[in-house]
């Protein structure tokens, strides 16, 4: 009976045993059975300083998993080293447009055909801790590290980060030939200024000359300018005083002048006249014109009467005495 007894508290025993294990393995261990995880490496060429076990996988800024194992993987064949790391991507955060689970049919290696790659960003700048970000680039070409048939795991190819592409096309630029020519413009101009110096030294004793005699033509001038300021001032005064003088003859001769204007005015009115008359007699149609016309003929006549008067007189004086009707 009391053996009974010990079989049964042994068999209580294990079944409590057994329950306390499927608990704790369903508690520490249930996110991990019941999600849909995927592993993968990434093989790094470049320094992977703050990248840790633990260290977050991103999607475009998404967690989609950690990083679970860091190793330097040697290469004796081609005496190369590489950083492999091995990243573990969990399907939680990660499902389908339309909110259903992602499908187990789309493995690494499709995505990596449509252009999935790794890079490493700094997840902080701070503590300077690195993290794994994924992301499409099918313009890139994969670059796979070893032979995928030797992998146990798929490999996602790595790309250089932001900043190691920075770093490359610093280092691609042509600092050698851009410090020879910065270093030829200094001595050309080290070279420029000791010519400079030189000819300042021999120029020195004829700038001295010519600031001296700068020097006694600005005086000259100077004394110059004063002296043509007191003439141009008493010629002012004389301006002033002739001035002066004028105004005060304007103002004595005031009545001289208006007569005299009165005079002018009266004057031009008789020039007027008398052009008006001229104008009556070099008019054809004017009375005064023919007057004087008929008068010029009446003389003309009279004038060919006393011609032939004369001519009678010289031909028979007695004519004077006796007519000219008796010879």
């Amino acid at each position: 009976m009391a053996s009974n007894r010990s079989y049964t508290v042994i068999g209580l025993f294990m079944l409590g045993a057994i329950v306390l294990t499927v608990v704790g393995i369903l508690v520490l261990g249930g996110n991990r059975i019941f999600s849909n995880s995927r592993q993968a490496v990434i093989f790094f060429d470049q320094s992977v300083l703050g990248l840790t076990n633990g260290s977050k996988v991103l999607f475009r800024g998404v967690q989609v998993g950690t990083v679970k194992n860091v190793q330097l993987r040697l290469d004796p064949q081609v005496g190369k080293a590489r950083i492999g790391v091995t990243i573990e991507m969990a399907g939680n955060n990660t499902v389908m447009m339309n909110g259903a689970p992602t499908s187990e049919q789309l493995s690494i290696e499709e995505l990596v055909r449509r252009g999935l790659r790794a890079q490493l960003v700094v997840w902080s700048y701070v503590t300077s801790q690195l993290a794994v970000n994924l992301d499409f680039q099918p313009d890139t070409e994969p670059q796979f590290a070893i032979n995928r048939d030797t992998l146990d795991l798929p490999e996602i190819p790595a790309v250089p980060s932001q900043i190691e592409q920075i770093k490359d096309t610093v280092t691609g630029l042509p600092w050698k030939e851009t410090l020879e020519t910065v270093n030829e413009t200094m001595e050309s101009v080290v070279t420029l200024a000791n010519g400079m110096d030189d000819l300042i030294k021999r120029m020195g004793p004829n700038l001295e000359k010519t600031t001296n005699t700068t020097r006694e033509a600005i005086a000259a001038a100077r004394d110059a300018v004063y002296m043509n300021s007191r003439q141009f001032e008493k010629t002012l005064e004389s301006v002033r005083a002739l001035t002066t003088n004028v105004n005060t003859q304007i103002e004595s001769r005031d009545e001289q002048l208006t007569r005299l204007l009165d005079n002018a005015e009266a004057t031009s009115a008789n020039l007027q006249q008398l052009s008006q008359n001229l104008e009556n007699l070099t008019d054809p149609n004017s009375d005064t014109r023919r007057d004087l016309e008929s008068t010029i003929r009446d003389l003309s006549a009279g004038a060919s009467s006393m011609r032939r008067f004369a001519e009678t007189l010289e031909r028979d004086p007695n004519a004077l005495l006796f007519g000219g009707g008796q010879r």
